[in-house]
């Protein structure tokens, strides 16, 4: 209930905010259209979205496809399984160490536009965006800052999970004062053509009868949208059955 509450001064301040506004109409416009994505960062994926609930994503040798809370995942051997029976299987001998891993970030994997949803709460304030080129196409770039409240909140949550996961080690002291963080939202024709999430902080860890040792923490994420409302879906037929994903 508390992080409810801290955010819902963040969604009142932006409700009036014609910058974000803009941001949040050219998001559920391209919501609404369906696109390709690909995801650059330290889980690579890429996708499609189709509305109103279909998400296709793609690593390595590994596809899911799902709709709504339905979700499918086909691995190197070219079967169709669930998460938890691809979670389950024994690993055999020369099979990617990184699958469970991989199959675990394709059942958690969410459209683009929603994880940008998230982030917008975090935003303490629109800018005026400015001209920037992307591949070529001409975009508006918004870049927009999180609330230091905020952005404390959501790096000690990635951080408990880095450490329960046993990815980062617990540090003795965070540096918050060092905290930084902004989304950049890229738009072109009303439209999300690219999105980067970039947070850090530093970290100290005690080392006996020397200086604490600092590391950066960062999470660093861009998300590229394209083929806006031409999307193709590459599901078997008897898959679309089994999601009740209805024929294009």
């Amino acid at each position: 209930m508390r992080g409810l509450l801290l955010l819902v001064p963040a969604l009142l301040a932006a409700a009036d905010d014609p910058y974000l506004e803009e941001v949040r109409a050219a998001l559920d416009k391209t919501a609404a259209e369906g696109y390709a994505f690909e995801v650059k960062g330290r889980r690579e994926r890429t996708g499609e979205v189709k509305p109103p609930g279909i998400v296709t994503s793609r690593m390595k040798h590994y596809q899911s496809a799902r709709n709504g809370e339905e979700i499918l995942v086909k691995g190197p051997e070219g079967l169709w399984k669930t998460p938890e029976e691809r979670l389950g299987e024994k690993v055999e001998r020369g099979q990617d160490p990184d699958a469970p891993a991989i199959v675990r970030t394709l059942q958690q994997a969410r459209a683009p536009h929603e994880i940008l949803q998230e982030l917008l709460v975090l935003v303490a304030k629109g800018r005026e965006p400015q001209d920037r080129e992307v591949d070529g196409l001409m975009c508006k770039r918004y870049l927009l800052p999180f609330s230091e409240e905020a952005l404390r909140k959501s790096l000690d949550e990635q951080m408990g999970k880095a450490v329960q996961a046993g990815e980062l080690e617990r540090p003795d002291k965070v540096r918050w004062s060092t905290a930084r963080g902004s989304v950049a939202v890229y738009l072109a024709k009303g439209l999300l053509r690219k999105v980067k999430d970039e947070r850090l902080v530093e970290l100290e860890y005690k080392v006996p009868d020397l200086p604490p040792r600092v590391l950066k923490y960062k999470l660093e994420w861009e998300y590229d949208y394209s083929s806006w409302g031409k999307v193709t879906l590459t599901i078997p037929k008897e898959i679309r059955e089994r999601l009740k994903i209805k024929d294009e």
